[in-house]
């Protein structure tokens, strides 16, 4: 014999209903929470900073060194994770531990790989001494190298 439940009253039909929809909410929820969770882009990394004397067609170091001539470019290639071109990514070069100069990085490749920056000197020579380069995204280094300038 099947036994009929008896018939809920008017305000247990409202509170069950209720609770139907804060249930489905919560489930939404969650559901866009994890989403964009999967969708989070992998956050930019530095991988590496080496001071070169050029880059190649990939922006990797050939010939890569800490030592430099007062004639010299310097060359840095950095390895990137993560990189998208809508991040400002900046070297930032310093001599004896003052900023020199910043170069931007301008690319509209994305994802994983090399990356690189030149700063020449036009018609002066770079005096002898320590330098180094900071790779810094929103204010933060991700990376850095230091180099010297010998006669």
């Amino acid at each position: 014999m099947i036994r009929q439940r008896p018939s809920a009253s008017p305000q247990e039909r409202r509170r069950r209903y209720i609770w139907g929809i804060v249930r489905s909410a919560a489930f939404l929820a969650a559901l866009i929470g994890v989403g964009l969770l999967i969708r989070r882009p992998a956050p930019l990394r530095v991988l590496s900073v080496t001071p070169a004397r050029a880059l190649d067609d990939l922006y990797q170091a050939v010939e890569p060194t800490d030592v430099f001539s007062p004639q010299d470019a310097f060359f840095v290639s950095v390895e990137l994770q993560g990189y998208r071109p809508d991040m400002t990514l900046t070297a930032r070069w310093r001599y004896e531990g003052e900023v020199i100069t910043e170069t931007e990085l301008e690319t509209a490749d994305s994802g994983s790989g090399y990356a690189g920056f030149a700063l020449r000197r036009e018609a002066l020579l770079w005096p002898a001494g320590e330098y180094s380069v900071e790779i810094v995204y929103q204010g933060r280094v991700l990376g850095e190298a230091a180099f010297r300038v010998t006669e």
